[in-house]
């Protein structure tokens, strides 16, 4: 079974340069974003209130809100994702069209063996905020702790919204989904983050990583999400 090409399509600041799907590169500019207060609180380890407002202490609530708002003008969230074949399920590894390095390990092999199709992925809330963490955190160490909590869990946001495009391809196409798993988990290796960004053309959305396998900008994410076949 061969997946039907998506058509085409802006929503919401989403912009797709979608030929057909089966290799070819998506690229989404411009990813629409609300930050939650009560999703903000919860990775700061701030349990019941659901408000920054409600917070009892007055210094702490009014940092935090402004680490919100100021955020709105330094996240600009983009995405990329591709999906190739795969080819072959080994026992220590899955191949895919033009690689069989990318998915080594036992997790890949358990992730993918019932998949014909695997869509790559890569995601970023850019450079400026974490830019900003690092011009203000030797003089406002507060101000710089509560900038980076939004912009982490902001990152894992912009993951989330193109896992759900991705997903929505999947569906219409007939196939179940597996999870979305990023490399450095298990016994997916962080080197092969170098591959993936490669394969995924990445650098269309400014994501690259270095020597050592970090993510470049830092509030960056990349992931593989697998094409069941139904039972």
């Amino acid at each position: 079974m061969s997946p039907i090409p998506a058509n085409p399509a802006t929503s919401r600041g989403f912009v797709y340069t979608l030929k057909s799907l089966g290799g070819h590169l998506v690229v989404i500019n411009s990813i629409p974003f609300e930050i939650e207060e009560k999703r903000v609180l919860r990775e700061l380890r701030i349990p019941r209130i659901t408000h920054v407002r409600e917070l009892k202490e007055e210094g702490v609530a009014k940092a935090i809100k402004q680490a919100i708002d100021l955020s709105y003008t330094l996240i600009h969230g983009k995405g990329c994702y591709k999906t190739v074949t795969i080819k072959e399920v080994l026992h220590d590894r899955v191949t895919i069209d033009g690689s069989d390095t990318l998915f080594i390990g036992a997790n890949m092999v358990k992730l993918l063996a019932r998949c014909d199709y695997a869509t790559l992925l890569s995601c970023t809330i850019g450079p400026e905020l974490e830019k900003k963490v690092d011009h203000i955190k030797k003089t406002h160490t507060a101000d710089a702790f509560f900038l980076d909590v939004v912009g982490g869990w902001m990152a894992d946001y912009m993951a989330d919204k193109v896992d759900a495009v991705v997903q929505s391809e999947v569906l219409r196409n007939g196939y179940g989904r597996t999870m979305r798993y990023s490399p450095g988990y298990g016994d997916w290796d962080l080197p092969v983050q170098r591959e993936l960004l490669k394969k995924v053309e990445a650098a269309s959305i400014g994501v690259t990583c270095t020597e050592t396998f970090i993510l470049q900008p830092r509030k960056s994410v990349t992931a593989v999400i697998g094409w069941e076949r139904p039972s």
